[in-house]
């Protein structure tokens, strides 16, 4: 069915394109989509709300220690193999949550289980693919790539909210479990490959010109130790985990946040909405401030409107400046994974960025595992989430001094030339 003359030249683009059905698929399994289930299960599970959304802390922290073990793998032989493994295992565990009826069970599929699927297909696997396909075209394509959550939220949660209500919570699982199985793996072993080098290609589809003097784009080639060394790597770890706490913790709370300001229910799911499609349009303003400054400047100026948006949404005084304010908080919201999967490649090349990026993970993951849990405690407590928003604030201003000082390590160990 397909030959290898079916694909464009350069299959950059579908490996691209792939990436962005995982984190369609897988990405939003964990997140817009368990917003749909969280209540159908709690009814018929009879299970805490803390009881089913522990599990996906748990997902959290077993992506971050599977990344940092995956990520050489995926430098030495690509990321092929590695995600439709995770499809596979991911597909798998979607189907078998429907037939859940202990907590160990839940944990063991949707924590273990997920969390191990995550790495490759949200997370280490994507990354390493993108990242060893295009240099100058870097930001375009993580721009396109980490809108598959975003375009889930957009397009997909009515749908499955109405399949869920007419049918049940067991529903929403099995139909991505099959999708995954049917559709995502297949599509990720066809596509991916390790480099376009491996194809005697160059990245970005580039060609040489023996003719005409060529371009020369030169990239450094840090190893893991050799990154972890440096200052750079250090601040941008800082920044990244900062920035963290509100990029998980305001995403949980928001929609209550938006009952607890007076919003009816049918008002917040809309403001909610309005949240995704800032998160959604976020992707191509990021892509373009970062291909026009510089990913270093990007990632200041990314986190210091992160915490003026965050700031505005506490300060809003009706609910139109709260719609207002929620768009503007999705916009920076949609540049994080956009952003944190660039900065690491254009820092420290495409060598390494498997490792480099598993290891980052590992130490900036705790602070997204814990957002959600943060800002629920201190609504316990104070019984306003305005306190701990504010804090989130705070904290992505403190981000921006720490990526403001991530400047560029120089010199690079080693450089390697592609010509384009």
């Amino acid at each position: 069915m397909f030959s290898r003359n079916y694909y464009p030249r350069f299959r950059g683009w579908w490996i691209v394109g792939a990436s962005f059905l995982a984190l369609y698929l897988n990405g939003s399994s964990t997140s817009y989509l368990m917003g749909v289930l969280i209540l159908p299960m709690e009814t018929d599970l009879g299970w805490s709300r803390a009881t089913l959304l522990g599990a996906l802390t748990v997902s959290t922290f077993v992506t971050a220690g599977a990344g940092m073990l995956m990520g050489p793998f995926y430098d030495k032989h690509g990321a092929r193999v590695g995600m439709t493994l995770s499809a596979l295992i991911s597909g798998i565990v979607l189907l078998l949550l429907p037939h859940v009826t202990t907590v160990w069970q839940y944990y063991l599929l949707l924590g273990i289980g997920m969390g191990v699927a995550r790495s490759g297909l949200e997370n280490i696997g994507p990354r390493t693919a993108i990242a060893n396909w295009f240099v100058r075209r870097r930001a375009a394509a993580f721009a396109w790539y980490s809108g598959g959550r975003a375009v889930f939220g957009v397009t997909a949660v009515a749908p499955f909210a109405y399949l869920v209500s007419q049918t049940s919570w067991r529903s929403g699982w099995t139909v991505i479990g099959a999708l995954e199985l049917a559709v995502l793996m297949p599509m990720i072993w066809l596509v991916v490959r390790r480099r376009p080098e491996d194809l005697g290609q160059l990245p970005d589809g580039d060609t040489p010109r023996p003719h005409t003097p060529a371009t020369l784009l030169a990239e450094p080639e840090w190893t893991r130790k050799q990154a972890m060394r440096t200052k750079a790597f250090w601040f941008m770890v800082l920044g990244f985990a900062f920035v963290g706490f509100p990029t998980s913790g305001m995403i949980a709370n928001m929609l209550p946040y938006f009952s607890d300001e007076g919003l009816s229910l049918e008002a917040a799911s809309v403001a909610f909405s309005v949240f995704a499609f800032g998160a959604l349009m976020g992707r191509p303003i990021w892509g373009l401030v970062s291909t026009r400054l510089g990913i270093h400047p990007a990632l200041t100026l990314y986190a210091v409107v992160y915490g003026l948006a965050i700031a505005s949404m506490v300060l809003a005084f009706n609910s139109f400046s709260l719609f207002i304010a929620a768009f503007f908080v999705g916009v920076p919201t949609g540049g994080a994974a956009q952003l944190q999967a660039q900065a690491w490649p254009d820092f420290f090349g495409r060598r390494s960025v498997g490792a480099i990026t598993g290891i980052s993970t590992l130490i900036i993951m705790p602070s997204i595992a814990i957002g959600p849990l943060l800002a629920a405690v201190a609504f316990d407590l104070m019984g306003s989430y305005n306190f701990i928003f504010l804090a989130y604030a705070a904290g992505a201003m403190v981000s921006s001094v720490f990526f403001y000082l991530a400047k560029r390590p120089s010199p690079s160990p080693s450089v390697t030339s592609t010509f384009g």
